[in-house]
């Protein structure tokens, strides 16, 4: 007897645990589901702008002098390459909301049993793959932290990132959505480190065109006419020299566009300005570093009359 009423009771408890998956109606289900995906969603959307105001923070860390050349870059891609994640799994789950959306319109009677099924194995798989991301963020922003000289001299921790693939990737996406403004700017980047000059000015032309008084986008536009001149002419330094001073109506302290703006008025003969403008650019970098040594040493060569380049051609 006892037997029977343990069994029993067991039917009864399986039962009543596996009922709502095979009631005639899904609508509590979707509505667990929705639930899910919209939470999923929101902790996407916060990570999305979390690394963006990452980024933005980073480009003003590396424009200040704080970070070297190597550690700007490879945090940077890091960044980067997390943020195409997230924006690979928000697409999924738009896609996912859609198709949700759908199914109830098409079959708001009676769903089946098997697509009780196949809808719970589509949600473990999601929020499986949602856990792992999620994991797989934390292990390697404990491997940035983790990064440390190496006995040999080397870092040890470094991010195996494929920047190609990365661009490539974005690539696709900015064909999808060219307005996308955040992505505009991590492909402008992305092709300045790669030396991809015609690419990142036109992405950054781009960010103007999205976002005209980005500072970011005349700096780097600035940046690039100077480091790689298309015709060396007079009007050419003079552009890069007004993309300058757009950027410092937003960042008037801004130690590495007065450094720039300053390069662009020494080519135009222009030494008493540049000499202003170097000096300014003194003040806001921290004593005792190289850049604050070159930006003192430019300014005695200055003096001196030993900086005399060639102005621009006509």
């Amino acid at each position: 007897m006892f037997p029977f009423l343990i069994t029993s009771l067991l039917v009864v408890v399986i039962g009543s645990l596996l009922f709502p998956f095979f009631r005639k109606t899904e609508i509590t289900l979707i509505l667990g589901q929705e639930a899910l995906i919209n939470e999923e969603q929101v902790n996407l959307k916060i990570e999305r702008r979390t690394i963006a105001a990452s980024l933005s923070e980073l480009e003003v860390d590396f424009e200040q002098g704080r970070l070297t050349s190597s550690d700007y870059d490879q945090t940077r891609l890091g960044f980067e390459h997390r943020l195409l994640e997230v924006l690979d799994c928000l697409k999924v789950l738009d896609k996912t909301v859609e198709a949700q959306q759908k199914s109830i319109q098409k079959e708001s009677t009676s769903p089946s049993t098997g697509k009780n099924w196949i809808s719970l194995i589509l949600l473990a798989l999601l929020i499986g793959g949602g856990a792992t991301g999620g994991y797989e963020f934390v292990l390697w922003k404990l491997d940035s932290l983790s990064v440390s000289p190496g006995p040999a001299g080397g870092m040890v921790g470094d991010p195996q990132i494929n920047p190609e693939e990365m661009v490539a990737r974005l690539e696709g996406k900015l064909k999808e959505n060219p307005n996308d403004l955040q992505g505009q700017m991590m492909i402008g980047r992305s092709y300045m480190a790669m030396g991809r000059w015609d690419d990142a000015e036109r992405a950054w032309t781009k960010v103007l065109e999205l976002d005209p008084r980005n500072y970011t986008a005349h700096y780097r536009l600035g940046e690039i006419m100077l480091s790689n001149p298309k015709t060396g002419t007079r009007e050419e330094a003079e552009e890069a020299l007004g993309h300058f001073d757009k950027a410092l109506v937003s960042v008037p302290q801004d130690a590495s566009i007065l450094w720039a703006r300053g390069i662009v008025l020494v080519q135009l003969g222009r030494t008493f300005e540049a000499d202003e403008a170097w000096t300014e650019a003194y003040q806001y970098i921290p004593r005792n570093t190289d850049s604050s040594e070159m930006v003192k040493q430019s300014l005695q060569d200055l003096r001196a009359g030993k900086m005399s380049p060639p102005v621009p051609s006509q």
